[in-house]
C-alpha cells in the first residue's frame, strides 16, 4: 500500500469521558467495513483498551515502542474475532511525559504503517505540538456537561492553531436532564461540528463480557451511531486519496445522528 493511513486522533481534555469505548468501536466499525485498522492506546495511565477487550499481550504495547527501535509490524497484536490490529497501552504507576524525539520517531513510523486507518486512542490533555502534523482528524471527546465542554473547548481552540480538522463528538447524549442545549454547544465551540452519541446499557454489557458493544449488537443506539461515525470517516479516506474510493457508497437515509440533531435543537 503506497498511500498513507488516515490517522484520527481521539482526544479529549479530562478523562472518563468513553474515549477508549469509541475509539474501540470505532476501530471495529471500520473493521467490519473491510477497512484494514489499527488502533493505538498511547494512554500509559489507564491502558483500559486492554482491560475492554480482555486482553494481556506481553511485550508488545505502546511503551515497548516508545522505548525501542521495532518497527510496526513487530509490534502488533492481532485481535482474533476479527481483523483489527492493536498496539496496547503499557499501564505505569506514574503519568509518563515521552521525550519529544520519541514521539516523532514513533508517529513518523504510524504515518508510513500498512494501513487504512490508524486510530490513536491519546491520553487526557492537549497532544503534543511536536506531532500535530501526523493527524489527519482530531475527534474531540466530550460529555454534555458543562465542565467536560469548557475544557474540550479549549482543546477545539488547540486543533485550529495548528490547522487542524477536528469535530466534537458529545457522548452519553440524554444521560442527564441537565445536558447543554444546542445554544450553550454552539457558544462554547462556534461552528465546529458536533456529533452526538447517545447513552446506552449496550456499554455495560461490553464491559461486562469484554468484548465491543459493535460486536455485540450493531442495532443497539451507540451503535447505529458509531456506524454513522465510521461512515463519515470512510469518506473523508475516499476523498483523501487520489482517484476516490469505491469502497465507500454514501447513504442518503437519514441516521440516528440527523434525528439526534433534530433532537438537541429542542
Amino acid at each position: 500500500m503506497a498511500k498513507k493511513p488516515y490517522t484520527i486522533l481521539i482526544a479529549s481534555q479530562k478523562g472518563g469521558v468513553g474515549k477508549t469505548t469509541i475509539a474501540l468501536n470505532l476501530a471495529v466499525a471500520l473493521t467490519y467495513k473491510k477497512y484494514k485498522v489499527l488502533l493505538v492506546d498511547t494512554d500509559t495511565e489507564s491502558a483500559s483498551l486492554s482491560e475492554q477487550l480482555g486482553v494481556r499481550p506481553e511485550g508488545r504495547g505502546y511503551l515497548d515502542m516508545l522505548n525501542s527501535n521495532a518497527e510496526v509490524k513487530d509490534m502488533l497484536f492481532s485481535y482474533e474475532p476479527i481483523d483489527l490490529y492493536l498496539i496496547p497501552g503499557s499501564p505505569s504507576e506514574q503519568r509518563i511525559a515521552p521525550k519529544s524525539e520519541r514521539l516523532v520517531k514513533l508517529y513518523s513510523k504510524l504515518a508510513h504503517a500498512d494501513f487504512d486507518f490508524v486510530i490513536i486512542d491519546s491520553p487526557p490533555g492537549l497532544f503534543s505540538e511536536e506531532v500535530a502534523r501526523y493527524f489527519n482528524d482530531v475527534a474531540i471527546l466530550t460529555t454534555p456537561d458543562s465542565v467536560s465542554s469548557s475544557g474540550s473547548a479549549k482543546m477545539a481552540e488547540y486543533c485550529r492553531r495548528f490547522k487542524l480538522e477536528h469535530r466534537l463528538i458529545i457522548n452519553r447524549m440524554g444521560y442527564s436532564k441537565f445536558d447543554l442545549e444546542r445554544e450553550e454547544v454552539e457558544r462554547l465551540y462556534g461552528d465546529v461540528a458536533f456529533q452526538a452519541v447517545p447513552e446506552d446499557k449496550i456499554i455495560e454489557e461490553s464491559l461486562m463480557k469484554h468484548k465491543p458493544a459493535y460486536m455485540i449488537d450493531r442495532n443497539a443506539d451507540f451503535c447505529v451511531a458509531i456506524d454513522e461515525l465510521a461512515r463519515d470517516y470512510a469518506l473523508k479516506l475516499s476523498q483523501s486519496s487520489p482517484g476516490g474510493d469505491m469502497q465507500f457508497e454514501r447513504d442518503t437515509k437519514p441516521g440516528l445522528f440527523e434525528k439526534l440533531a433534530k433532537w438537541f435543537m429542542r
